[in-house]
């Protein structure tokens, strides 16, 4: 009973505050989904543009060749440009001697190619990737010519000569099973997620000290811890408001997830399925990161005391917590964490970013322990906390 009290209470706090609401649930819910959308918008509004200069018209077959390849691509072509408003990001230039060259089977020949210096790496690919499927043109019809002057057309394929070892790909999990390419995506997409899951919950920092804290500050406390209020509804008042607030927080981020990579799959070809399963794990995922920064705050809270410049040292220290946990996903190769390795698990929000690694890697049993080994955790550090805290400490601290 006196739980809900103080949880009513909170929450006619929080509608007093507008501001509050408006900068940490409304506005997720629509810059992070406005980025994905502005990022999508540059690719495809700004595609790499490439100008082709030719000396010579009858280079225009094999300059045919690159245009076709750089606009199935994706990137835009220009000829022998001369508006000045228009920048290439790469230039092609076919020498007035290329079509002898290259029709004749003892010689070489050669393209010039700038790239400019503020391009990006996209437009250098497509160009390399642009010549060397001309490259590979000029091979493939130079063996055909072999081939055809020795009477050897029925016997040998030109196919057969320039591909002489084929490679087959294949992505398999950490148990041994294969995966598919869109699985094998899904791993960079988890690791890319790790990013922002937890500077995401940093938010909930602010609502629980600042609810503790506050009170004090506001001269509030006092009359609080007179009343008949439980210390105990006091605080999981405070953490439960903090989590609905974390969570609201954390669905524009979810939401932001999966526009980013419904239009990064849709933009690049990518074959990438946000299964229900992931994205179940990946709300799961929020979840414990928002009740585990709430736990932390807390305890961190009655250890360091509840002074402003504790407030701040608190926030450095979960943040900190949450960016290692975050860079570290990067390079880990769960399948090898061994010892001395395995001891990062020890380091808070660790186990949550491994967590989604394991998952997409085919673990999931692993995945699931380490998950819900956080939630016991952050029950325990809660239950622990509120026997701890006492009136004198909040008031005196």
């Amino acid at each position: 009973m006196m739980l809900r009290t103080m949880i009513k209470k909170e929450i006619l706090d929080l509608k007093r505050d507008r501001k509050l609401l408006l900068g940490t649930i409304v506005l997720p819910f629509v810059l992070l989904p406005l980025i994905g959308i502005i990022l999508y918008a540059s690719i495809a509004v700004s595609p790499p543009v490439i100008e082709i200069i030719n000396y010579n018209q009858s280079n225009l077959p094999y300059i045919q060749i690159i245009s076709n390849y750089i606009t199935r691509n994706g990137g835009t072509v220009i000829y022998n440009n001369t508006n000045t408003s228009i920048v290439p990001d790469a230039v092609i230039i076919f020498p007035n001697d290329f079509n002898i060259n290259a029709s004749n089977i003892s010689r070489q020949t050669f393209v010039y190619e700038k790239i400019l210096i503020s391009s990006n790496q996209e437009a250098s690919n497509l160009v390399n990737n642009a010549i060397g499927y001309l490259s590979y043109t000029l091979v493939y019809n130079r063996i055909e010519r072999l081939i055809n002057s020795s009477n050897l057309q029925h016997v040998v394929n030109p196919d057969d000569v320039i591909n002489p070892l084929l490679v087959k790909n294949f992505v398999v999990t950490i148990t041994g099973r294969n995966a598919s390419q869109s699985q094998a995506n899904l791993s960079e997409m988890a690791r890319i997620i790790t990013l922002v899951l937890f500077p995401s919950a940093t938010p909930v920092i602010f609502y629980v000290t600042d609810g503790i804290v506050g009170e004090k500050e506001r001269k509030t406390l006092e009359s609080l811890l007179a009343s008949p209020i439980s210390i105990n509804s006091f605080i999981f008042s405070k953490v439960i408001i903090a989590v609905i607030l974390g969570v609201l927080s954390s669905l524009g981020d979810i939401l932001g997830i999966v526009i980013f990579s419904s239009l990064m799959s849709f933009t690049f070809g990518l074959p990438l399925s946000l299964s229900t399963p992931f994205i179940l794990i990946v709300i799961l995922t929020y979840l414990l990161a928002v009740l585990l920064t709430a736990a932390l705050s807390v305890i961190l809270l009655l250890a360091l005391g509840g002074s402003m410049r504790n407030m701040q040292v608190i926030n450095f220290l979960i943040l900190s917590f949450g960016l290692i946990a975050s860079f570290s996903a990067l390079f880990i190769n769960v399948a090898n964490l061994q010892s001395p390795l395995n001891l990062v698990l020890l380091i808070p929000y660790e186990q949550l970013s491994l967590s989604l690694l394991y998952f997409v890697s085919g673990s999931t049993f692993v995945s699931l322990s380490l998950l819900l080994g956080v939630f016991a955790v952050c029950v325990i550090i809660l239950i622990v906390s509120s026997r701890l805290f006492n009136s004198e400490r909040l008031l005196l601290k």
